[in-house]
């Protein structure tokens, strides 16, 4: 256990060495008042006592407790501030390595599994280094000094047979623990797919609604609660079997003590007030007989959260970046010499021997079947993926010289599905600018053909986008996603199918837009309209990750094949949909 936990254990080592140091002094002073209340029995007992000893005595006991409180004060606060701030750092360190990750990642971790670790099995840990340590001293130094003090002032014998009990309750209260740690890791790991349900029904909200699937999704969630109860109730049932042991157990060694300490007594091998003081110190040991069920308990369950935390803290990153990177220039070159690259969930090469060069200031437009691998192109300069970058090239180098946070720094991208925060619509598309100001927003507005649509909302820029954009329409959430491209003013755009919600007057007002502000940078647009793409300087078509055709729009309607079969169809779509 220690090793597990050895990370955070050294990182707060000055707080527990005070902590546990403050927690030794008050379990010491702690262990005087039992002494003095046995002498003053015994003084009482013997009539050799008056009021102005007896006042000196409970003066000395009140001081003993003010100390007490005091010691008590500090290491609750060394303690529990410790733990307050491993709370923080676990979390942190988990959002840093869900930051680094690529998108591999998180398709084997889903979201509801990954918010779990972070909030339930983080406060576990935070448990355990908070009240899981008060627990751990309290059931060992803490019952030591009080069997070491009972041996010394009272007596050998007594002591000894009093404690027999002790190490059946440890035995019994170990075995159960074993149980608790197996079924709490269930636990977790329904909470994992509840939690994972209720994220799926808050963003497919609108779905769920139009299909009429609400009670579906209602009897799935009853399902899910219902098993997540169950897995608790079975951590209960061993919860609870603790409680009657640490209460059973400690009974029989007071049972011991006074049967066995009143035999002591009629032999005079102590005297009442020493048997007065050992069963106020045998009193004392119940606490440590439920603070170690305690801590077995807490321990248990941060062992198995612990494990599900460390799962992901070992996870081994995809893409590694060395020491000896670079900075990309501004507004590099851009080339893919016989470019492969498959996911690792895939058999065969989604992209197959690509030889694309897109000049400083040129714009190439993408086309192709649906999962012709044109998106999977697009995302080969995010570098999302692990991939070969030996074949990918900026500025005449290859793409593993310079840092990915440099190359993305250059990119502005919209992705077909875009991603919108629960915040106001200003704060939506500044997230690519967050210096930005009022005007710049409104200009990428514009850019973006989004004036009309913000005029329609009563609190303009302020107004609030809700959960993934629910209060949007489909085309206002892309234009939203362009706007916040446009604002960033890359050297690289990328538009992966981005308009596909907009209507033939919208569309033609943000090409337009492209056209005249992207003069001198670098586009990338890849779609299913040939409208978006026609007046691009090149344009290549798809098909299984090949290169099928090339070429400006003139040369490849002349060619006469896939490419002039889209662009007549959708020429006839048009007009039949003017009609």
């Amino acid at each position: 256990m220690l090793k597990k936990f050895w990370w955070f254990i050294s990182y707060y080592r000055k707080r527990y060495v005070l902590a546990i140091g403050f927690l030794f002094l008050s379990d010491i002073v702690g262990l005087i008042p039992p002494y003095i209340t046995g002498k003053l029995t015994d003084l009482i007992f013997e009539n050799a006592i008056d009021l102005r000893l007896f006042l000196i005595i409970l003066a000395i006991d009140l001081l003993i407790i003010g100390v007490k409180y005091i010691f008590a004060m500090t290491w609750s606060y060394f303690t529990f501030g410790a733990a307050n701030e491993i709370d923080y750092k676990a979390r942190e360190n988990l959002m840093t390595k869900f930051l680094k990750q690529s998108l591999r990642f998180f398709e084997e971790h889903s979201t509801g599994s990954l918010m779990g670790k972070s909030t339930n099995d983080v406060t576990s840990i935070s448990e355990l280094a908070g009240r899981g340590t008060l627990s751990l001293f309290d059931s060992t130094v803490f019952p030591l000094l009080i069997i070491i003090m009972m041996m010394v002032v009272v007596d050998v014998k007594l002591t000894l047979a009093s404690i027999i009990p002790l190490p059946i309750l440890a035995y019994v209260v170990i075995l159960i623990g074993n149980k608790i740690y197996v079924r709490w890791d269930k636990v977790q790991r329904a909470f994992d797919k509840l939690n994972t349900n209720v994220l799926e029904d808050v963003e497919g909200i609108r779905m769920i609604r139009v299909f009429n699937l609400q009670d579906l999704r209602y009897r799935e969630f009853v399902a899910s609660g219902k098993d997540l109860c169950d897995r608790n109730l079975d951590v209960v049932k061993y919860q609870a079997l603790i409680t009657p042991v640490i209460r059973i157990i400690p009974a029989f060694t007071f049972v011991i003590a006074i049967s066995y300490g009143s035999l002591l007594i009629s032999r005079g091998e102590i005297s009442i007030g020493q048997l007065v003081s050992f069963t106020y110190y045998l009193n004392m040991l119940v606490w440590p007989m439920y603070a170690f069920g305690q801590f077995i308990n807490i321990k248990q369950q941060a062992n198995a959260s612990m494990d599900r935390i460390q799962e992901v803290l070992d996870y081994e990153e995809d893409i590694v970046e060395n020491d000896n990177l670079v900075d990309v220039k501004i507004n590099p070159d851009i080339k893919f010499e016989k470019h492969c690259f498959k996911y690792a969930t895939s058999k065969d090469n989604i992209l197959k021997d690509l030889d694309i060069e897109i000049k400083h200031g040129k714009s190439l437009g993408v086309l192709g079947k649906t999962g012709s691998g044109k998106s999977t192109l697009l995302k080969q300069l995010l570098r999302l993926y692990s991939m070969n970058t030996n074949t990918v090239y900026l500025d005449g180098d290859t793409m593993d010289k310079y840092s990915i946070s440099s190359v993305r720094e250059l990119i502005g991208y919209v992705p077909q599905k875009q991603m919108i925060f629960s915040k106001t619509i200003r704060d939506n598309i500044r997230l690519s600018k967050p210096d930005a100001t009022d005007e710049e927003i409104m200009e990428a507005i514009r850019l973006a053909d989004f004036e009309k649509d913000l005029k329609i909302f009563p609190k303009g820029l302020d107004t609030l986008c809700g959960e993934k954009g629910v209060s949007l329409s489909g085309g206002q959430k892309q234009r939203i996603a362009i706007a916040r491209a446009f604002l960033k003013n890359p050297d690289i755009l990328i538009l992966d199918d981005c308009m596909s919600a907009v209507d033939g007057r919208t569309e033609k007002n943000i090409m337009n837009s492209i056209s005249e502000n992207r003069k001198g940078k670098t586009t990338i647009i890849a779609s299913h309209r040939i409208s978006q793409v026609k007046d691009l300087d090149e344009i290549i078509v798809l098909d299984a990750g090949k290169i099928v055709e090339r070429g400006t729009h003139e040369i490849l309607v002349e060619k006469g094949k896939w490419y002039s079969e889209q662009y007549k169809n959708q020429i006839a779509r048009s007009h039949f949909d003017e009609e």
